[in-house]
């Protein structure tokens, strides 16, 4: 059973590119600044919708941020997310990749307890961007088994669901979106700027941060 859910998952993964659809309007986003050659947008998801989207656990140490990218003139443009910043507290901090991310909660996930068996799941989520395929990680009772995101099968599923949704280095010429995630954790403050920066300059998009619950 637990093969045939990665078999499933992966499947469905591999049907779409990473990312999310670009909203149809960039006004509909929180932020929005123009480059010489493409137009930037952000908003903050909320952790009540990062926890509905999501089965790996980001809240409170990551915020997310949807981003999109509007090539001008129908040029292509060249997308890396490590182009991106966020700027909070004096600092200015860089999007952790989904692999990051999941071998981290590995580790944790081996530092708790034993008694929870974890296996991967498919279901639907939803977002302010629509609906989606969502992988997941189950949770049963198993004496013995293994702490929950502990094993390198829960690394894998984690690491890809994260990758699912993540804005990926890529060439495009059509608007693209997905999710950065900064390792923020305790932000003393709620006001931040979101820092693209390119040959020549930079581009700050202010956004308010949420009280991570």
């Amino acid at each position: 059973m637990k093969i045939a859910y990665l078999f499933i998952a992966a499947a469905m993964l591999a049907s779409a590119a990473p990312g999310l659809p670009a909203r149809s309007d960039a006004d509909q986003y929180t932020a929005k600044a123009d480059t010489p050659t493409a137009l930037v947008a952000a908003a903050v998801i909320p952790p009540d919708q990062v926890r509905n989207e999501f089965a790996t656990t980001l809240v409170p140490r990551y915020y997310v941020l949807e981003v999109a990218v509007y090539p001008q003139n129908g040029a292509n443009f060249d997308i890396t997310p490590l182009d991106f910043g966020l700027r909070l507290d004096g600092r200015l901090i860089r999007p952790a990749d989904p692999r990051t991310i999941a071998a981290q909660n590995q580790k944790r996930g081996r530092a708790r307890s034993k008694d929870v068996l974890l296996y991967p799941t498919v279901g639907v989520s939803t977002g302010s961007w629509g609906a989606g395929t969502n992988v997941g990680l189950g949770v049963g009772m198993g004496g013995g088994a293994p702490g929950p995101a502990s094993t390198d099968q829960d690394r894998r599923v984690m690491q890809s669901e994260l990758e699912d949704r993540a804005l990926m280095d890529r060439t495009s010429a059509k608007p693209v979106a997905g999710y950065l995630y900064f390792p923020v954790g305790d932000a003393k403050s709620s006001n931040a700027e979101l820092i693209y920066q390119y040959d020549g300059g930079e581009v700050k998009l202010p956004l308010i941060l949420p009280k991570q619950k």
